[in-house]
Protein backbone atom coordinates (compact mmCIF):
# COMPACT_ATOMS: atom_id res chain seq x y z
CA UNK A 1 0.00 0.00 0.00
CA UNK A 2 3.07 1.88 0.14
CA UNK A 3 4.04 1.85 -2.97
CA UNK A 4 4.22 5.35 -5.31
CA UNK A 5 1.89 4.00 -8.04
CA UNK A 6 -1.00 2.22 -5.86
CA UNK A 7 -1.12 5.39 -3.69
CA UNK A 8 -1.65 7.57 -6.91
CA UNK A 9 -4.28 4.81 -8.85
CA UNK A 10 -6.04 4.86 -5.01
CA UNK A 11 -6.19 8.56 -4.78
CA UNK A 12 -7.14 8.65 -8.90
CA UNK A 13 -9.83 6.22 -8.22
CA UNK A 14 -10.93 8.68 -4.72
CA UNK A 15 -11.10 11.59 -6.96
CA UNK A 16 -13.34 9.55 -9.51
CA UNK A 17 -15.34 8.48 -7.21
CA UNK A 18 -16.25 12.11 -5.40
CA UNK A 19 -17.00 13.52 -8.73
CA UNK A 20 -19.08 10.91 -9.93
CA UNK A 21 -21.22 11.14 -6.23
CA UNK A 22 -21.07 14.94 -7.04
CA UNK A 23 -23.02 14.58 -10.34
CA UNK A 24 -24.97 11.32 -9.59
CA UNK A 25 -26.34 13.53 -6.78
CA UNK A 26 -26.84 16.74 -8.73
CA UNK A 27 -28.55 14.99 -11.39
CA UNK A 28 -30.38 12.72 -9.54
CA UNK A 29 -32.34 15.83 -8.03
CA UNK A 30 -31.80 17.69 -11.20
CA UNK A 31 -34.08 14.81 -12.71
CA UNK A 32 -36.18 14.03 -9.59
CA UNK A 33 -37.66 18.26 -9.26
CA UNK A 34 -37.63 18.10 -13.41
CA UNK A 35 -39.60 15.34 -13.37
CA UNK A 36 -41.94 16.54 -10.38
CA UNK A 37 -42.66 20.43 -12.20
CA UNK A 38 -43.22 18.45 -14.92
CA UNK A 39 -45.93 16.00 -13.11
CA UNK A 40 -47.43 19.24 -11.31
CA UNK A 41 -47.68 21.21 -14.70
CA UNK A 42 -49.30 18.10 -16.33
CA UNK A 43 -51.54 17.60 -13.25
CA UNK A 44 -52.23 21.45 -13.13
CA UNK A 45 -53.39 21.65 -17.19
CA UNK A 46 -55.28 18.56 -16.02
CA UNK A 47 -57.19 19.50 -13.56
CA UNK A 48 -57.78 22.88 -14.97
CA UNK A 49 -56.27 26.26 -13.82
CA UNK A 50 -59.51 28.02 -12.95
CA UNK A 51 -60.18 25.40 -10.45
CA UNK A 52 -57.27 25.82 -8.39
CA UNK A 53 -57.48 29.46 -8.74
CA UNK A 54 -61.13 29.56 -6.89
CA UNK A 55 -59.95 26.83 -4.38
CA UNK A 56 -57.06 28.82 -3.01
CA UNK A 57 -59.21 32.31 -3.57
CA UNK A 58 -61.69 29.97 -1.58
CA UNK A 59 -59.23 29.10 1.28
CA UNK A 60 -57.91 32.80 1.15
CA UNK A 61 -61.41 34.53 1.82
CA UNK A 62 -62.70 32.08 4.89
CA UNK A 63 -59.04 31.25 5.95
CA UNK A 64 -60.34 26.87 5.93
CA UNK A 65 -61.13 24.42 3.61
CA UNK A 66 -65.26 23.87 5.50
CA UNK A 67 -67.64 23.93 2.61
CA UNK A 68 -65.30 23.65 -0.31
CA UNK A 69 -67.25 20.59 -1.66
CA UNK A 70 -69.67 22.71 -2.88
CA UNK A 71 -66.67 23.79 -5.63
CA UNK A 72 -66.01 20.10 -6.67
CA UNK A 73 -69.88 19.93 -7.09
CA UNK A 74 -70.13 22.73 -9.91
CA UNK A 75 -70.65 21.07 -13.24
CA UNK A 76 -67.65 19.67 -15.40
CA UNK A 77 -65.36 20.15 -12.00
CA UNK A 78 -66.15 16.47 -10.30
CA UNK A 79 -66.63 13.75 -12.86
CA UNK A 80 -66.53 10.39 -10.64
CA UNK A 81 -69.49 9.60 -8.64
CA UNK A 82 -69.83 6.26 -6.48
CA UNK A 83 -66.52 5.23 -7.71
CA UNK A 84 -66.88 5.19 -11.05
CA UNK A 85 -64.72 7.66 -13.15
CA UNK A 86 -61.42 9.56 -12.02
CA UNK A 87 -62.77 10.64 -8.63
CA UNK A 88 -61.52 14.16 -8.30
CA UNK A 89 -60.43 14.90 -4.22
CA UNK A 90 -59.36 17.88 -1.78
CA UNK A 91 -57.18 17.20 1.15
CA UNK A 92 -55.66 19.67 3.40
CA UNK A 93 -51.96 20.43 4.47
CA UNK A 94 -51.79 17.76 6.79
CA UNK A 95 -52.67 14.79 4.08
CA UNK A 96 -56.43 14.49 5.18
CA UNK A 97 -59.10 14.32 2.75
CA UNK A 98 -61.87 17.09 3.18
CA UNK A 99 -63.85 17.14 0.52
CA UNK A 100 -64.27 14.33 -2.44
CA UNK A 101 -66.56 13.57 -5.55
CA UNK A 102 -66.87 10.57 -3.46
CA UNK A 103 -68.46 11.54 -0.31
CA UNK A 104 -67.07 8.10 1.46
CA UNK A 105 -63.15 9.21 0.93
CA UNK A 106 -63.73 12.12 3.32
CA UNK A 107 -61.91 11.90 6.17
CA UNK A 108 -59.13 9.35 4.89
CA UNK A 109 -55.27 9.94 4.42
CA UNK A 110 -54.04 9.98 0.93
CA UNK A 111 -52.17 6.95 1.73
CA UNK A 112 -55.46 4.92 2.50
CA UNK A 113 -56.92 5.72 -0.72
CA UNK A 114 -53.55 4.62 -3.06
CA UNK A 115 -51.56 5.99 -6.03
CA UNK A 116 -53.51 9.24 -7.18
CA UNK A 117 -52.13 12.38 -9.54
CA UNK A 118 -51.95 15.32 -7.47
CA UNK A 119 -51.16 19.04 -7.25
CA UNK A 120 -49.94 21.52 -4.59
CA UNK A 121 -52.29 24.57 -3.32
CA UNK A 122 -50.23 27.06 -2.77
CA UNK A 123 -51.08 30.60 -1.06
CA UNK A 124 -48.77 33.33 -0.96
CA UNK A 125 -45.81 30.61 -1.29
CA UNK A 126 -47.23 28.63 1.06
CA UNK A 127 -48.65 25.10 0.61
CA UNK A 128 -52.54 25.26 2.09
CA UNK A 129 -53.62 21.69 0.88
CA UNK A 130 -53.33 19.11 -2.76
CA UNK A 131 -55.79 18.90 -5.28
CA UNK A 132 -56.17 15.24 -6.70
CA UNK A 133 -57.64 13.14 -8.61
CA UNK A 134 -57.62 8.86 -9.09
CA UNK A 135 -58.25 7.08 -12.20
CA UNK A 136 -58.65 3.43 -12.68
CA UNK A 137 -55.28 3.19 -14.46
CA UNK A 138 -53.47 5.42 -11.73
CA UNK A 139 -51.62 3.00 -10.09
CA UNK A 140 -50.23 1.21 -13.61
CA UNK A 141 -48.99 5.19 -14.23
CA UNK A 142 -47.32 6.14 -10.56
CA UNK A 143 -45.90 2.34 -10.88
CA UNK A 144 -44.47 3.98 -14.97
CA UNK A 145 -42.98 7.18 -12.81
CA UNK A 146 -41.45 4.89 -10.30
CA UNK A 147 -39.88 2.68 -13.11
CA UNK A 148 -38.74 6.28 -14.71
CA UNK A 149 -36.81 6.90 -11.73
CA UNK A 150 -35.28 3.60 -11.39
CA UNK A 151 -33.92 3.65 -14.39
CA UNK A 152 -32.75 6.91 -14.43
CA UNK A 153 -31.19 5.82 -11.14
CA UNK A 154 -30.14 2.24 -12.43
CA UNK A 155 -28.49 4.19 -15.49
CA UNK A 156 -26.32 6.56 -12.80
CA UNK A 157 -25.11 3.47 -11.17
CA UNK A 158 -24.41 1.49 -14.09
CA UNK A 159 -22.16 4.86 -15.46
CA UNK A 160 -20.49 4.72 -12.21
CA UNK A 161 -19.68 1.35 -12.39
CA UNK A 162 -18.09 1.30 -15.72
CA UNK A 163 -16.83 4.93 -14.49
CA UNK A 164 -15.24 3.22 -11.55
CA UNK A 165 -13.16 0.65 -13.69
CA UNK A 166 -12.30 2.76 -16.36
CA UNK A 167 -10.63 4.97 -13.75
CA UNK A 168 -9.13 2.56 -11.72
CA UNK A 169 -7.44 1.31 -14.83
CA UNK A 170 -6.53 4.53 -16.04
CA UNK A 171 -5.16 5.69 -12.83
CA UNK A 172 -2.94 2.40 -12.50
CA UNK A 173 -1.92 2.82 -16.29
CA UNK A 174 -0.96 6.87 -15.28
CA UNK A 175 0.85 5.50 -11.87
CA UNK A 176 2.72 3.13 -13.40
CA UNK A 177 3.67 5.72 -16.33
CA UNK A 178 4.53 8.08 -14.10
CA UNK A 179 6.81 5.67 -11.46
CA UNK A 180 8.47 4.23 -14.47
CA UNK A 181 11.12 6.94 -14.77
CA UNK A 182 11.50 6.62 -10.83
CA UNK A 183 11.73 2.74 -10.49
CA UNK A 184 14.42 2.61 -13.29
CA UNK A 185 16.61 5.57 -11.27
CA UNK A 186 16.41 3.58 -8.07
CA UNK A 187 17.17 0.35 -10.53
CA UNK A 188 20.35 2.14 -11.38
CA UNK A 189 21.15 3.39 -7.79
CA UNK A 190 21.13 -0.08 -6.37
CA UNK A 191 23.79 -1.44 -8.60
CA UNK A 192 25.61 2.59 -8.03
CA UNK A 193 29.29 1.65 -6.60
CA UNK A 194 32.37 3.58 -6.96
CA UNK A 195 33.50 2.20 -9.70
CA UNK A 196 30.43 3.49 -11.52
CA UNK A 197 30.46 7.22 -9.97
CA UNK A 198 29.64 9.42 -12.73
CA UNK A 199 27.56 7.21 -15.26
CA UNK A 200 24.46 8.77 -16.32
CA UNK A 201 20.47 7.89 -16.25
CA UNK A 202 18.39 8.52 -19.14
CA UNK A 203 16.35 11.87 -18.81
CA UNK A 204 12.95 10.94 -19.66
CA UNK A 205 9.07 10.56 -18.34
CA UNK A 206 7.15 13.66 -17.03
CA UNK A 207 9.01 17.53 -16.45
CA UNK A 208 9.65 16.46 -12.62
CA UNK A 209 11.16 13.44 -13.29
CA UNK A 210 13.36 14.90 -15.54
CA UNK A 211 14.56 17.50 -13.46
CA UNK A 212 15.31 14.84 -11.06
CA UNK A 213 17.34 12.80 -13.24
CA UNK A 214 18.97 15.96 -14.43
CA UNK A 215 19.95 16.61 -11.08
CA UNK A 216 21.00 13.23 -10.33
CA UNK A 217 23.60 13.45 -13.65
CA UNK A 218 24.45 16.37 -12.14
CA UNK A 219 25.59 14.85 -8.86
CA UNK A 220 27.41 11.82 -10.28
CA UNK A 221 29.41 13.97 -12.63
CA UNK A 222 30.07 15.82 -9.40
CA UNK A 223 30.90 13.28 -6.67
CA UNK A 224 32.89 11.43 -9.58
CA UNK A 225 34.75 14.73 -9.96
CA UNK A 226 35.19 15.04 -6.39
CA UNK A 227 36.20 10.94 -6.50
CA UNK A 228 38.89 12.06 -9.55
CA UNK A 229 39.85 15.05 -6.82
CA UNK A 230 40.55 13.02 -4.40
CA UNK A 231 42.59 10.01 -6.05
CA UNK A 232 44.45 13.18 -7.66
CA UNK A 233 45.13 14.65 -4.33
CA UNK A 234 46.35 11.23 -3.07
CA UNK A 235 48.76 10.74 -6.10
CA UNK A 236 50.23 14.78 -5.20
CA UNK A 237 50.17 13.98 -1.78
CA UNK A 238 52.17 11.07 -1.90
CA UNK A 239 54.77 12.47 -5.05
CA UNK A 240 55.19 15.73 -2.62
CA UNK A 241 56.19 13.65 0.43
CA UNK A 242 58.41 11.33 -1.59
CA UNK A 243 61.03 14.05 -2.66
CA UNK A 244 61.70 15.27 1.22
CA UNK A 245 61.25 12.15 2.67
CA UNK A 246 63.78 10.26 0.06
CA UNK A 247 66.45 13.35 0.45
CA UNK A 248 66.04 13.07 3.94
CA UNK A 249 66.29 8.58 4.07
CA UNK A 250 69.05 9.77 1.92
CA UNK A 251 71.33 11.80 3.73
CA UNK A 252 70.85 9.69 7.34
CA UNK A 253 71.49 6.69 5.88
CA UNK A 254 74.67 8.24 4.03
CA UNK A 255 75.63 9.42 7.71
CA UNK A 256 74.98 6.41 9.14
CA UNK A 257 76.96 4.13 6.77
CA UNK A 258 79.85 7.00 7.05
CA UNK A 259 79.63 8.00 3.90
CA UNK A 260 78.83 11.50 5.41
CA UNK A 261 80.64 13.21 8.26
CA UNK A 262 78.15 13.66 11.10
CA UNK A 263 78.26 17.59 10.93
CA UNK A 264 75.86 20.78 11.17
CA UNK A 265 76.32 20.86 7.15
CA UNK A 266 74.96 17.31 6.43
CA UNK A 267 72.11 17.97 9.55
CA UNK A 268 71.14 20.76 8.28
CA UNK A 269 70.28 19.23 5.10
CA UNK A 270 67.98 16.94 7.17
CA UNK A 271 66.12 19.30 9.34
CA UNK A 272 65.70 21.48 6.29
CA UNK A 273 63.29 18.48 4.77
CA UNK A 274 61.61 18.13 7.94
CA UNK A 275 61.09 21.92 7.80
CA UNK A 276 59.68 20.74 4.30
CA UNK A 277 57.30 18.12 5.52
CA UNK A 278 56.00 20.23 8.40
CA UNK A 279 55.18 22.98 6.15
CA UNK A 280 53.00 20.15 3.63
CA UNK A 281 51.55 18.55 6.59
CA UNK A 282 50.11 21.96 7.57
CA UNK A 283 49.55 23.52 4.51
CA UNK A 284 47.10 19.95 3.58
CA UNK A 285 46.09 20.76 7.38
CA UNK A 286 45.04 24.07 6.51
CA UNK A 287 43.24 23.45 2.78
CA UNK A 288 41.55 20.59 3.87
CA UNK A 289 39.76 23.30 7.02
CA UNK A 290 39.02 25.11 4.42
CA UNK A 291 37.41 23.43 1.64
CA UNK A 292 34.90 21.52 4.34
CA UNK A 293 34.15 25.09 5.59
CA UNK A 294 35.88 24.29 9.35
CA UNK A 295 38.70 27.26 9.56
CA UNK A 296 38.07 28.96 12.35
CA UNK A 297 37.78 32.56 11.28
CA UNK A 298 38.02 35.73 13.93
CA UNK A 299 35.53 38.34 11.58
CA UNK A 300 35.82 42.00 12.60
CA UNK A 301 35.71 45.08 11.06
CA UNK A 302 38.71 46.18 9.05
CA UNK A 303 39.98 48.85 6.86
CA UNK A 304 41.41 47.88 3.49
CA UNK A 305 43.64 50.17 3.70
CA UNK A 306 44.85 49.20 6.70
CA UNK A 307 45.85 45.14 5.44
CA UNK A 308 47.63 46.77 2.25
CA UNK A 309 50.10 48.83 4.76
CA UNK A 310 50.77 46.00 6.43
CA UNK A 311 51.54 43.48 3.93
CA UNK A 312 53.55 46.18 2.01
CA UNK A 313 55.72 46.39 5.09
CA UNK A 314 56.17 42.90 5.46
CA UNK A 315 57.45 42.61 2.08
CA UNK A 316 59.49 45.61 1.18
CA UNK A 317 63.04 44.17 2.07
CA UNK A 318 62.31 40.99 0.44
CA UNK A 319 61.12 43.34 -2.37
CA UNK A 320 64.44 45.23 -2.07
CA UNK A 321 66.53 42.58 -2.27
CA UNK A 322 64.92 40.98 -5.12
CA UNK A 323 65.71 44.69 -7.00
CA UNK A 324 61.64 44.44 -7.34
CA UNK A 325 59.71 47.91 -6.98
CA UNK A 326 56.68 47.29 -4.50
CA UNK A 327 54.11 50.00 -4.53
CA UNK A 328 50.69 50.58 -3.32
CA UNK A 329 47.08 53.06 -4.51
CA UNK A 330 44.55 53.11 -2.21
CA UNK A 331 41.54 54.75 -3.19
CA UNK A 332 39.55 57.47 -1.25
CA UNK A 333 36.46 56.78 1.10
CA UNK A 334 36.94 52.67 0.78
CA UNK A 335 34.24 50.74 2.87
CA UNK A 336 35.16 48.48 5.77
CA UNK A 337 35.01 44.73 5.17
CA UNK A 338 34.39 41.79 7.77
CA UNK A 339 37.06 39.71 7.78
CA UNK A 340 39.87 37.82 9.86
CA UNK A 341 42.82 40.14 9.70
CA UNK A 342 45.20 37.23 10.42
CA UNK A 343 43.65 35.04 7.32
CA UNK A 344 43.71 37.90 4.77
CA UNK A 345 46.95 38.59 5.62
CA UNK A 346 47.98 34.96 4.78
CA UNK A 347 46.13 35.58 1.83
CA UNK A 348 48.25 38.34 0.86
CA UNK A 349 51.74 36.92 1.90
CA UNK A 350 50.96 33.66 -0.52
CA UNK A 351 49.84 36.12 -3.39
CA UNK A 352 53.28 38.38 -2.85
CA UNK A 353 55.15 35.35 -2.52
CA UNK A 354 54.13 34.29 -5.85
CA UNK A 355 54.61 37.69 -7.36
CA UNK A 356 58.12 37.78 -6.37
CA UNK A 357 58.60 34.16 -7.44
CA UNK A 358 57.43 35.30 -10.78
CA UNK A 359 58.74 38.63 -11.24
CA UNK A 360 62.21 39.19 -13.00
CA UNK A 361 64.90 41.62 -11.21
CA UNK A 362 63.88 45.17 -12.49
CA UNK A 363 60.01 44.24 -12.66
CA UNK A 364 57.62 45.89 -10.06
CA UNK A 365 54.68 44.40 -7.92
CA UNK A 366 51.53 46.38 -7.55
CA UNK A 367 48.58 46.49 -5.08
CA UNK A 368 45.47 48.64 -6.03
CA UNK A 369 42.69 48.76 -3.63
CA UNK A 370 39.18 50.58 -5.12
CA UNK A 371 35.29 50.40 -4.69
CA UNK A 372 33.36 48.29 -6.97
CA UNK A 373 30.01 48.31 -6.52
CA UNK A 374 29.06 46.55 -3.07
CA UNK A 375 33.20 45.31 -2.84
CA UNK A 376 36.02 45.99 -2.24
CA UNK A 377 38.74 45.33 -5.05
CA UNK A 378 41.93 44.36 -4.23
CA UNK A 379 44.36 43.78 -7.38
CA UNK A 380 47.86 42.41 -6.20
CA UNK A 381 49.61 43.05 -10.30
CA UNK A 382 53.10 41.41 -10.83
CA UNK A 383 55.41 42.53 -14.31
CA UNK A 384 55.19 38.99 -16.07
CA UNK A 385 52.57 38.02 -18.75
CA UNK A 386 50.82 34.43 -18.33
CA UNK A 387 48.96 32.18 -20.72
CA UNK A 388 45.27 31.19 -20.53
CA UNK A 389 46.04 27.30 -19.68
CA UNK A 390 48.67 28.33 -17.06
CA UNK A 391 45.84 30.75 -15.65
CA UNK A 392 42.91 28.02 -15.85
CA UNK A 393 45.77 25.92 -13.15
CA UNK A 394 47.03 28.40 -10.91
CA UNK A 395 44.46 27.52 -7.96
CA UNK A 396 44.65 23.57 -8.53
CA UNK A 397 46.29 21.80 -5.92
CA UNK A 398 50.31 21.04 -6.29
CA UNK A 399 50.62 22.72 -9.62
CA UNK A 400 53.37 24.85 -10.77
CA UNK A 401 54.01 26.67 -13.92
CA UNK A 402 57.35 25.41 -14.40
CA UNK A 403 57.59 21.80 -13.50
CA UNK A 404 61.73 22.12 -13.27
CA UNK A 405 61.49 24.66 -10.61
CA UNK A 406 63.05 22.87 -7.45
CA UNK A 407 59.96 21.89 -5.03
CA UNK A 408 62.11 23.51 -1.91
CA UNK A 409 62.28 26.87 -3.54
CA UNK A 410 58.61 25.99 -5.40
CA UNK A 411 57.22 25.97 -2.05
CA UNK A 412 54.27 22.90 -1.25
CA UNK A 413 52.66 23.93 -4.59
CA UNK A 414 49.26 24.92 -1.79
CA UNK A 415 49.81 28.12 -1.56
CA UNK A 416 47.59 29.55 -4.10
CA UNK A 417 44.66 26.90 -3.74
CA UNK A 418 44.80 27.76 0.03
CA UNK A 419 44.47 31.37 -0.70
CA UNK A 420 41.24 30.76 -3.03
CA UNK A 421 39.68 28.94 -0.21
CA UNK A 422 40.63 31.78 2.71
CA UNK A 423 38.83 34.39 -0.21
CA UNK A 424 35.42 31.83 -0.59
CA UNK A 425 35.25 31.75 2.96
CA UNK A 426 34.89 35.84 3.26
CA UNK A 427 31.94 35.32 0.80
CA UNK A 428 34.47 36.27 -1.61
CA UNK A 429 35.80 35.76 -5.16
CA UNK A 430 39.34 35.64 -6.78
CA UNK A 431 40.48 35.19 -9.95
CA UNK A 432 43.51 35.87 -12.62
CA UNK A 433 43.34 38.44 -15.34
CA UNK A 434 46.32 38.68 -17.56
CA UNK A 435 47.20 42.22 -18.74
CA UNK A 436 49.59 43.74 -21.36
CA UNK A 437 52.74 42.85 -19.63
CA UNK A 438 51.31 42.02 -16.07
CA UNK A 439 49.47 39.70 -14.78
CA UNK A 440 46.72 40.73 -12.18
CA UNK A 441 45.31 38.57 -9.36
CA UNK A 442 41.84 40.32 -8.12
CA UNK A 443 40.18 39.80 -4.88
CA UNK A 444 36.46 40.69 -4.69
CA UNK A 445 35.47 41.44 -0.90
CA UNK A 446 31.94 42.31 0.06
CA UNK A 447 31.65 45.61 1.85
CA UNK A 448 31.15 45.73 5.35
CA UNK A 449 29.51 48.53 7.27
CA UNK A 450 31.46 51.77 7.40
Amino acid sequence: MNRLWVRLSLGFLLLSWVVLGIVALVVDNSVQTSFREYVNERDAAIFGRSLIEDLVNYYRTTGSWEGVAALLGQPGRGRGVGGRGPQTYIADAQGAIVAATDESWVGKSLEEIGASRMTPLLLDGRQIGMLGQQTPGEQALDAAERRFLAQVNLGLILAGTATTVMALALGILLALSLTRPLRLLATRLSHWTVATIGEQVPVEGSEEVRQLAGEFNAMSQRLADAEAQRRQMAADVAHELRTPVTVLRGHLEAMMDGVYPLDVEHVAVAYEQTLHLSRLVEDLRLLTQAEAGRLPLKLELLAPADLVKRAIARFAPLAQDADITLSSEVGAALPAIHGDQGRLLQVFDNLLTNALRHTKSGGRIRLRVTHAADAVRLVIANTGEIDAETASHLFDRFWRADEARSRDAGGSGLGLAITRQIVRLHHGEIHVEPAVGETWFVIDLPAGID
